[in-house]
């Protein structure tokens, strides 16, 4: 029979301890989840405290560099100096503000203390610099301005801004040695302002040498650029320099950025220099060799098999409307091509086609000369002439041509005068003014020397 109303009684001894200790078990683990989770709400709650307050600092200091950028922009005087209030450790506004002050020409010392923050905040910046040194030049404080150029080539002395300005600096000094050597920079890195730069360091020298040797870097863009330079002022020995300077650099360029330099020594008779320069350059670029006189023939590209260069001592030519020329692939006397020239009709003094060749004086030549026609109509027909390249005196000038004619050779013999040391090849009309139509071929043109 089951006793319901007995008390429990707990067990004793090792029983009753091992009850004891569970009880305390159970007891400990909900003290420790009560205070993690007391803990959790703490740290949730102080971590969004955190990122509210990183997130507002964030806000606020994005906002008052904005608001700093926004009242930058105002021409109005207060409104900038707020922008630097909110942002005094920006470089930009202090340098805009002293710009600003500079500007309105009546606070100058203002403007220099602002330019003055500026590089003190920012002394890496080349151009808080320059602004400082451009407020020294206008205060008459020239060993300021020279100290302030010398920061901005050492805080960025290779941008071509900087190096121009220190230049133009120590050129208007007269010290050529530093204003060379920062032209050099500008010379190397500024290709607008290479024609400025030479013209400058030209001006200042008149020396070909020291320009070459202290600004000019070994670049033969740059070295024909000092030639064209040289070329256009008609200075035919520092010309010469340039261009004995600019073969030495062994460096491929282009013929036909050099054709100008023959011209000058031809205009300026200097015959024997043309010469060299003309094998000195035939040596660099291999696409001139078939323009060596390489046979006894002395004209260059007489049969027009190669693209007239228009310069040196191949063909030189002009365009006319009422001449035009071609090279013709169809008609040709030997070779595969021929000179075309078409004439429309109006009055036209000659082909302007022309060939300059070194002669000897007092010597005995024969010219020879291909051509045919095709319905010329005029009173005054073309001609193959030869002259002295500087006096005009004519050693040849043949029959005209007239009407329609098959291949036929032109050929006379002379001898070139005591000064004569140039001819000039040409096809000419004798009276120029008469009115032609038709078309001229010209092929296998030679010039050789004989013993007559």
């Amino acid at each position: 029979m089951t006793r319901r109303n007995q008390p429990v009684r707990f067990p004793e001894g090792s029983d009753a301890v091992e009850l004891d200790s569970a009880i305390y078990s159970i007891r400990r683990k909900v003290e420790f989840y009560m205070q993690m989770e007391l803990r959790s709400s703490v740290a949730r709650f102080s971590f969004a405290a955190a990122c509210l307050m990183t997130v507002g600092l964030y806000l606020h200091f994005s906002f008052r560099a904005w608001f700093a950028s926004y009242l930058s922009t105002s021409l109005d005087m207060p409104k900038f100096q707020n922008a630097i209030r909110l942002e005094p450790a920006n470089a930009d506004y202090h340098d805009l503000l002293g710009r600003k002050l500079a500007l309105s020409g009546t606070s100058l010392d203002e403007a220099i203390s602002e330019y003055r923050e500026a590089v003190h905040l920012n002394p890496y910046e080349a151009r808080y610099w320059l602004d400082l040194a451009d407020a020294y030049q206008f205060a008459g404080r020239t060993g300021e301005k020279e100290e302030s150029v010398l920061h901005a080539v050492a805080a960025d002395g290779t941008t071509p801004y900087v190096a121009w300005v220190a230049a133009n600096f120590f050129l208007l000094q007269g010290d050529r040695e530093r204003a060379f050597r920062y032209f050099r920079v500008v010379l190397a890195n500024d290709p607008e302002e290479v024609d400025s730069s030479l013209q400058l360091c030209w001006r200042a020298s008149g020396d070909a040498i020291e320009v070459m040797d202290k600004a000019l870097p070994p670049r033969s863009d740059l070295y024909l650029s000092f030639l064209r330079l040289l070329i256009a002022k008609e200075e035919v020995g520092a010309a010469e320099k340039v261009w004995n300077r600019l073969i030495g650099l062994h460096q491929v360029f282009s013929v036909k950025a050099a054709l100008s330099y023959f011209q000058l020594l031809i205009i300026k008779q200097e015959v024997e220099a043309a010469k060299t320069a003309w094998d000195q350059v035939a040596n660099i670029d291999a696409s001139l060799q078939p323009y060596l006189q390489r046979s006894e023939n002395l004209v260059v590209n007489g049969g027009f098999e190669e693209t007239l260069l228009n310069g040196g001592f191949d063909w030189w030519y002009q365009t006319h409307p009422s001449a035009a020329l071609a090279i013709d692939t169809s008609q040709f006397h030997r070779g595969t091509r021929s000179l075309e020239v078409t004439f429309n009709g109006h009055s036209v003094p000659g082909v302007q086609l022309v060939q300059f060749i070194p002669v000897t004086p007092n010597t005995y030549y024969e010219f020879r000369a291909e051509s045919r026609t095709e319905d010329i109509d005029t009173a005054s027909g073309p001609r193959f002439a030869v002259v002295d390249a500087y006096t005009n005196f004519s050693y040849v000038l043949t029959d005209d041509i007239l009407g329609t004619t098959p291949w036929h050779l032109e050929q006379t013999r002379f001898q070139t005068g005591p000064n004569t040391n140039l001819l000039a090849i040409k096809i000419v009309r004798e009276p120029p003014q008469p009115l032609i139509r038709g078309k001229l071929w010209i092929d296998d043109v030679e010039l050789v020397k004989t013993f007559n």
